[in-house]
């Protein structure tokens, strides 16, 4: 049973307490609520000298302080449906693949924005993910899942990306140090599965962009790497990262 809430008990017992005083009042005042038997005309004056007595309210007449009283709503708890992981969906399990239509699932992520030169890539993206593991341990929050590198833009010189760290939990606090609540890239777009270092991946995108163009796809300004192996740990030529090339 959902409690109810302090003004909606408030009034409960206003109109209880008000029932039990009709019931417990003495039988006089019954017999003055009651219809007279005799016209209002034959009824006896009252002596002279007392006080008269105000008409009294009917017990369907509420208070006036009761018409500002106004009790919040019942919040009804609803359930939350699970689904257990299939191997499609699991980034440790599913099978590569190249060019294959697939469906990006938005999770819950820290992320932060950085810049990183061509030289110094793959050790920046690593170092972004590493400090927001640190605030992710601060806020007492537990990693769940592939790491995510979104690139925004890029030039000759290098680009911009966000690194993104799925994670699981609750806290009430607010992420520092450049981090932020986020969601992952979410919606249809084409996987493509690279195996090896970060610095060898540039085949791997010609390929995809040969793919395009013989497909006659345009793909939006965003590549989302999935980094199906963890990249904090695992050596650069057992790398495997999933690409995935949102389309227009």
């Amino acid at each position: 049973m959902i409690d109810l809430p302090p003004a909606r008990v408030l009034v409960r017992r206003l109109t209880v307490l008000l029932a039990l005083a009709i019931l417990l009042a003495p039988a006089g005042l019954h017999a003055q609520s009651a219809v007279p038997a005799d016209p209002p005309a034959a009824a006896q004056p009252a002596p002279q000298g007392a006080p008269e007595t105000p008409p009294q309210d009917t017990p369907s007449q509420a208070p006036s302080g009761d018409d500002n009283m106004v009790a919040p709503p019942v919040v009804d708890p609803k359930g939350v449906e699970t689904q257990a992981i299939s191997p499609m969906t699991d980034p440790l399990k599913r099978p590569d693949g190249f060019g294959d239509p697939a469906e990006m699932k938005p999770v819950p992520v820290l992320m932060k924005k950085a810049h990183a030169t061509w030289d110094e890539a793959f050790p920046t993206i690593v170092a972004t993910l590493k400090e927001i593991d640190a605030e992710m341990a601060r806020l007492k929050l537990k990693p769940a899942g592939a790491s995510f590198v979104i690139y925004t833009t890029t030039d000759d010189l290098g680009f911009d990306f966000e690194a993104a760290v799925p994670f699981e939990g609750a806290t009430t606090e607010k992420p520092q140090s450049g981090v932020e609540f986020s969601a992952s890239p979410a919606g249809k777009a084409l996987r493509f599965t690279h195996r090896g270092p970060y610095d060898a991946m540039d085949p791997t995108y010609e390929q995809i962009a040969n793919l395009l163009d013989a497909k006659d796809l345009e793909a939006e300004d965003l590549y989302v790497e999935e980094y199906r192996s963890d990249p904090r740990t695992t050596s650069p030529d057992d790398l495997v990262i999933d690409i995935w090339v949102p389309l227009k």
